[in-house]
């Protein structure tokens, strides 16, 4: 059985989210009546970090203790457990007692992955040094989390995501990786603070050149070339931001097939949530603001349009459908809010209030990310160990609340509502993830399917085993590859149909099939098919094995190939990710 895929490698495809497992429950057999009821079961957990009024872990809260709503109503907490992190006393690098992480699961826990902590280099946004003295660091600020029970993961985006080194509990991994990591992007200079610099002696210098020029008045006659330069650093400083957007987004999609919680600590030099905010502030009312009355309102009119808010929003909501909380850390550190003195006319320099305004606009949108996620911005501080430091101690307050949603459309958004019981708040803070998203069985499996495909960890209960056929030439650079899937008979559970006669037993299996292109991260499109085997009309087992061969057409290249399949009886699921390469010719 053969089954031909569209032709060509495809882009990313639309958002999904984590496997949650499919019962199936075989009832006894009689004639003309169902044999299985399959039920999907979904739990959505909510991560809950609290903590006091001087940011420090509150332990030991019971149910009872927390409320939790979803739009807007009650929900009971069907299961409820402590993150149980706790500290033991050791001297530490600064001459105090310092956190060593341990992560146990108390009784109830739900039955899910470890904790995966991902170190994510926003490169062509963090300046060389600021990236350097971060790797630099990397070691002694993660030491204290040997003893704690997680995979770790390092992560670069440049152009794309690349997984520099995939899931792993060996924390060694990671440093050995940070130590070899590749160089950052030059974008980088271009686009932090010399970038701004060069748009503010842009202004400056016109409207220098203007009152040099008789009769010109710098603010009035030449007002359009000055808020064409303004918008202009605006435009590639709200790109940029989309770029970044949109690297976090290919990062999530990436974990959302990983089961438990996923923690990413995002290094970059700012995620502004109004790129060029400064400039034209600068612009409207301090440049121009006595010379121009309607400068100020004019520019506030233009800051308007350079909103990332729905960008931002947009990228947490997919977070939140998996599980994933973001610790948005300010690879700067304490920035300095001094007017630049190196112009040619200190006088025209932007104001303190200006410099901080850009400050806090870059930090701004790990802010609203961290906040609905249930993280938290790591910012003001040069010292890595201080700012991971404040990420161990929300991670050692953390508890899952879990709940089985209501049926509703798939893909909807839910608004999700945490507070803390009567007796119980006492001042006391709380993060947690503001939204989430039903999905589909589908939509869940295709997403671990790529999880597989970029990360690897697969699993094969169903003792599954894949291999390729020969290549074909079909146009230019385009080949047809053959996909083999062989599956032991005795894997699968074959049930008998309606008349109860075991000779007419079958199965139905379902096929996941997606490429991923090892140099540049190209993806298919994930390909699903469902087979009967066994049985009067189902596929027949040769050599005690059922097999399927499966047609796709690819552009020369080296490829990691994922093939899910799952039992649609028990749901076991194989998911399986093999190396592949298309010659030339």
């Amino acid at each position: 059985m053969v089954t031909r895929p569209e032709r060509g490698p495809g882009s990313a495809p639309a958002l999904a989210s984590v496997l949650c497992l499919a019962l199936a429950a075989a009832l006894q057999a009689q004639p003309n009546q169902p044999f299985v009821d399959s039920v999907d079961v979904q739990v959505v957990e909510v991560d809950v970090v609290v903590t006091d009024r001087k940011g420090r872990p509150v332990r030991g809260l019971a149910r009872e203790d927390f409320e939790l709503y979803v739009d807007g109503r009650p929900v009971e907490i069907a299961n409820f457990y402590e993150s149980a992190i706790y500290v033991e006393e050791q001297t530490g690098r600064r001459k105090k007692e310092r956190p060593a992480v341990r992560n146990e699961e108390t009784s109830g826990a739900a039955d899910e992955g470890p904790l995966t902590v991902v170190f994510y280099l926003d490169d062509p946004n963090i300046f060389p040094s600021h990236r350097t003295r971060l790797l630099r660091r990397l070691e002694a600020a993660v030491e204290p989390w040997r003893s704690m029970d997680a995979s770790f993961m390092l992560a670069r985006f440049v152009n794309r995501l690349e997984v520099l080194v995939p899931p792993t509990p060996d924390l060694d991994a990671i440093l050995e990786g940070a130590a070899t990591v590749p160089k950052g992007s030059p974008r980088a200079i271009q686009n932090g603070e010399g970038a701004r610099r060069f748009a503010i002696r842009s202004l400056i210098d016109s409207y220098e050149f203007c009152r040099q020029v008789p009769y010109c008045r710098p603010c009035e006659d030449n007002w359009g070339e000055l808020l064409s330069l303004a918008r202009q650093y605006a435009d590639n400083q709200a790109t940029n931001t989309a770029i970044a957007a949109d690297g976090l987004a290919d990062l999530v999609t990436t974990l959302a097939g990983v089961p438990g919680k996923k923690t990413v600590v995002y290094m970059t030099d700012g995620l502004p949530q109004r790129p060029g905010i400064s400039i034209l502030e600068y612009l409207g009312n301090e440049l121009c603001r006595d010379l121009r009355p309607s400068a100020p309102s004019e520019t506030m009119a233009e800051m308007v349009q350079y909103d990332e808010s729905r960008r931002f929003n947009r990228i947490s909501a997919h977070a939140n459908a998996n599980r994933v909380t973001f610790y948005g850390l300010d690879a700067t550190g304490v920035r300095s809010a001094n007017a630049d003195i190196s112009l040619d006319n200190p006088q025209l320099a932007p104001s303190f209030q200006n410099v901080n305004l850009r400050a806090m606009n870059a930090q701004s949108g790990l802010h609203l990310l961290a906040h609905e996620t249930g993280g938290k911005a790591l910012i003001n501080a040069n010292d890595l160990s201080i700012l991971l430091d404040d990420m161990t101690g929300q991670l050692s307050a953390s508890y899952s609340l879990g709940f089985v949603p209501e049926q509703h459309d798939l893909g909807q958004v839910r608004q999700i509502s945490v507070q803390l019981g009567p007796g119980a708040d006492k001042g006391r803070r709380i993060a947690y993830r503001r939204t989430y998203r039903d999905k589909s069985l589908d939509e869940r499996l295709a997403e671990r399917l790529l999880s597989v495909a970029y990360l690897g960890n697969p699993e094969n209960p169903l003792e599954a085993v894949v291999d390729f056929g020969d290549t074909k030439l079909l146009e230019k650079k385009i080949h047809e590859l053959t996909v083999g899937i062989s599956v032991p008979a005795d894997s699968v559970l074959s049930l008998p149909g309606k008349d109860g006669e075991s000779p007419n037993a079958s199965a139905q299996l379902r096929l996941w099939l997606v490429a991923v292109e090892d140099r540049n991260g190209a993806r298919t499109t994930v390909r699903q098919k469902a087979i009967t085997v066994g049985g009067a009309a189902g596929l027949a087992a040769e050599g005690g094995n059922y097999r399927v061969e499966v047609a796709m057409n690819l552009p020369e290249g080296d490829y990691q190939v994922a093939v899910g399949i799952r039992d649609e009886t028990t749901g076991l699921t194989s998911l399986i990710r093999e190396p592949v390469s298309v010659p030339s010719g």
